[in-house]
């Protein structure tokens, strides 16, 4: 597949706004390096196709107003997002209202890693991480309840560089004639089935043994992810209420218009609840299977 930088540094390629984060290689979302030094792509377009956010922090616009939404439908409303140290002075001047919601994650503070169990030929492994946990806390600063939030845009095969250093020029990615050139670049996919998908299910089940995660998970991706990951399992997952054992698929997409000066909008999309065991046994289970003896087909075909 062919592709294009949408977004470079946050903004159109080229836009001066993104000047400054060029030059710094700063990311305009989380204030930090860019964690693709020397590319600096948060978005591509496939030839034919939307915008697909390919970096995380992409995500994490105007300042993770997305954990504010998961927190907002996991607890009710009048929740709010607070750090470690503001829960501090909070607690200990006794100001703790009950709606105050703790984040673990990147950007907040550490990471919670969850060991894994050792098997009998093996030493157990350093763990596993969930990007975010968040946890609403009682008037006294105990765990009233929580909940998690796990995050993934999509990985690129082949490279999207040359654009990358025509726009640290400050120059178009064009030929001598004006006309676009594309990358030879294209989406992961494959990462769906090797990675997001037995992660998902694992870490669900995990978090399903947890009393006051009444909530389960929350994946958030974008809508291309979320279309990836359905038509993978091929199969009519049953939508639930959220509770505990629940994965909620929370898509994010960019806005379609584009303005000179400022990054695109986040556009929250259409959120699906189904169970951990919906998930896996539609992973293991998949409906959208070729007709049978296509193997047998290919061998005659090819015989000479």
């Amino acid at each position: 597949m062919a592709s294009r930088i949408v977004e470079f540094f946050g903004f159109t390629p080229l836009d001066p706004a993104a000047g400054p984060f060029v030059r710094s290689q700063k990311c305009p979302f989380v204030q930090d390096n860019c964690t693709k030094p020397g590319l600096g792509c948060c978005s591509l377009r496939q030839t034919g196709s939307a915008p697909v956010i390919i970096c995380p922090n992409r995500l994490y616009a105007d300042k993770h107003k997305f954990l504010g939404d998961i927190a907002v439908q996991a607890f009710g409303p009048g929740v709010f997002l607070t750090d470690s140290s503001s829960l501090k002075a909070a607690k200990t001047s006794g100001n703790l209202t009950g709606n105050e919601v703790a984040v673990f994650g990147k950007y907040w503070g550490s990471e919670l890693s969850i060991p894994q169990p050792k098997s009998i030929d093996e030493e157990a492994s350093d763990g596993f991480y969930i990007d975010y946990i968040l946890a609403r806390l009682t008037k006294d600063g105990d765990v009233a309840e929580f909940t998690a939030v796990e995050v993934q845009a999509i990985d690129i095969t082949g490279t999207y560089r040359p654009q990358s250093e025509a726009h640290f020029k400050g120059l178009p990615f064009e030929d001598d004639l004006g006309k676009p050139i594309w990358n030879k670049s294209g989406l992961n996919w494959a990462n769906v089935s090797k990675r997001i998908l037995p992660q998902l299910i694992y870490k669900g089940y995990v978090l399903r043994r947890e009393r006051k995660c009444g909530k389960g998970l929350f994946f958030v991706c974008p809508s291309a992810v979320l279309d990836k990951i359905k038509r993978r399992l091929g199969a009519k997952l049953l939508e639930y209420p959220i509770a505990a054992g629940t994965i909620t698929f929370q898509p994010y997409d960019l806005d379609e218009v584009s303005t000179f000066g400022e990054p695109r909008k986040l556009v929250k999309g259409m959120s699906f609840t189904t169970t951990v065991e919906q998930v896996a046994y539609a992973f293991v289970s998949p409906m959208n299977l070729p007709e049978m003896g296509v193997y047998e087909k290919a061998i005659k075909a090819a015989l000479p």
